[in-house]
C-alpha cells in the first residue's frame, strides 16, 4: 500500500516512465534551447533546469517530461554513446540521460554514486539556522527581527552568486547584538554559555565586535567568532541562534556561518608569507652585520671641509715622526676619546693601507648644503640676519 502524501506535496510522475534526468549541461543552457533539442523524440510536457537553492544559478542538470513513455525511451537510447562518438550533444557537450528517480529511490543509491556533500564552497551550510515565517521556530520572534532575517538572507543569496565566495566551516557571524556589548564580554558570555557537560569551554580563536572607524567607535551590532573545529561552530550556532535567554525575547541573536571571499583570503596568505620571508631574511642578516660594528662614521657624518681641514695636509709629519708610544711606556698617553665605532665620534684615522691612512687615496667629500633654499628663506623672512661665521684660524 502506498503511504499517504503530506499536505502540499505534489504527486510524483516518475512512476509513469515519461520523465528523464539530463546531466552534463552547460551552465549557459536555456530551457528553450534544451526543449528544441529534445522535441525530435516526441512531444514534451515541460523542461525544467535544476537551480541551486541558495544562489539561483543552474547546476548543469535538468528534468524533461515527455507526453508518452516511448518518447522518453527514444531519448535515453539516443543518448547512449555510439562506437564512433555518437550520442546526444548540446552546445558541444555530450549529455547523459537516465530515467528519473523518486526521492526514496535516490536515497537508496549506493554511497559511491553520490557526490560529496557541500563541494568546495560548503553551500549546504548557508541554510543552517534559517527561520521561515509561520514555522514553529518563528513563534515569539518580533516582526523587526523577522525583517532583519529576511534582509540577511537576501544579502547572503546575492553574495553567493559570486563563485569566489564560500561559506566558512568554523567562523560565525552574530547579528542583532546589544550596542553595549564589547569583545571581552562577548567572549566571556560565549564561554559560559557553550560549556559542555564535562565543563570544558570550546576553543574560541577569534571574537571581535565590529565598530565604527570614525567618531567614537560605537558598536555596529554584529561580531565574528571563529572556533577551532567545525563541530564546535555548528553546536554554537544551534545553541545561540534565536535564543531568547541571552538578551531577551525581543532581541534574539541572529547567528549564521560567515561568508569568505577566496580572493581576499589568498591575498592575506600572500601578505603573511611575505612577512615571514622578510623576518627570516632580517634574522639571517643580523648576525652577519654584528661583528662589523656600527656604520662607517665618515659616510654618516662627513667632516666639514672649512671648519675642520683634513689632517694629512695640515700635519703631515706627526704620523711618521711622532708615532704613538706603545702601551705601558712612560711617554705621554693620548687623551681618552669616545668608544670605537660610536656614531658621534667623527672621523677616525685607520691603520696603514686602509682608507684615511697617510699616503692612501682620499675619499672625495661633498660640501655641506648651504641651507638657503626657498623653504628656509620663507621661514627666516623678517628675522634678523645671523652674522657670518668667523673663518677658522690658520
Amino acid at each position: 500500500e502506498e503511504p499517504p502524501r503530506r499536505r502540499g506535496q505534489r504527486p510524483s510522475d516518475v512512476g509513469e516512465g515519461r520523465t528523464v534526468f539530463i546531466r552534463n549541461l552547460s551552465f549557459d543552457t536555456e530551457e528553450e534551447e534544451l526543449q528544441e533539442s529534445l522535441e525530435q523524440f516526441g512531444g514534451l510536457c515541460y523542461v525544467r533546469l535544476v537551480l541551486h537553492p541558495h544562489t539561483g544559478t543552474p547546476k548543469g542538470s535538468a528534468f524533461a517530461k515527455f507526453e508518452t513513455p516511448e518518447g522518453a525511451q527514444k531519448c535515453i537510447q539516443a543518448a547512449q554513446e555510439g562506437p564512433e562518438g555518437g550520442g546526444l550533444r548540446l552546445g558541444g557537450r555530450l549529455l547523459r540521460v537516465d530515467p528519473a528517480l523518486s526521492q526514496e529511490q535516490a536515497r537508496g543509491l549506493p554511497a559511491g554514486t553520490a557526490r560529496p556533500r557541500g563541494g568546495t564552497r560548503n553551500l549546504y551550510l548557508a541554510r543552517e539556522g534559517a527561520i521561515r515565517p509561520g514555522s514553529r521556530a518563528a513563534e515569539g520572534v518580533s516582526d523587526s527581527d523577522m525583517a532583519k532575517r529576511a534582509r540577511f538572507e537576501e544579502l547572503k543569496r546575492r553574495r553567493l552568486q559570486d563563485p569566489n565566495v564560500a561559506v566558512s566551516r568554523t567562523r560565525l557571524c552574530l547579528h542583532n547584538l546589544p550596542k553595549a556589548l564589547d569583545s571581552a564580554r562577548l567572549r566571556a558570555l560565549l564561554r559560559a554559555t557553550l560549556r559542555g557537560t564535562n565543563g570544558a569551554a570550546p576553543c574560541i580563536k577569534e571574537c571581535r565586535v565590529m565598530r565604527e572607524l570614525r567618531g567614537q567607535g560605537k558598536s555596529l551590532g554584529f561580531a565574528f567568532v571563529e572556533f577551532g573545529e567545525h563541530e564546535e561552530a555548528l553546536g554554537a550556532l544551534r545553541r545561540l541562534n534565536n535564543n531568547p535567554e541571552l538578551f531577551g525575547a525581543h532581541k534574539r541573536p541572529i547567528v549564521e556561518f560567515a561568508l569568505e571571499d577566496r580572493r581576499k583570503l589568498r591575498l592575506r596568505e600572500q601578505r603573511i608569507q611575505r612577512g615571514l620571508l622578510k623576518a627570516k631574511a632580517k634574522a639571517a642578516a643580523g648576525p652577519a652585520e654584528g661583528p662589523e660594528g656600527a656604520p662607517d662614521p665618515p659616510k654618516s657624518q662627513p667632516a666639514p671641509p672649512k671648519a675642520q681641514p683634513a689632517p694629512p695636509k695640515a700635519q703631515p709629519a706627526p704620523p711618521k715622526s711622532q708615532p704613538a708610544p706603545p702601551a705601558g711606556s712612560g711617554g705621554p698617553q693620548p687623551p681618552p676619546g669616545p668608544p670605537p665605532g660610536a656614531p658621534w665620534a667623527g672621523f677616525r684615522t685607520q691603520g696603514p693601507g686602509l682608507r684615511g691612512a697617510p699616503g692612501a687615496p682620499r675619499t672625495k667629500v661633498l660640501a655641506l648644503p648651504s641651507h638657503r633654499g626657498p623653504k628656509i628663506r620663507k621661514r627666516d623672512k623678517g628675522k634678523k640676519a645671523q652674522p657670518p661665521p668667523k673663518p677658522p684660524k690658520a
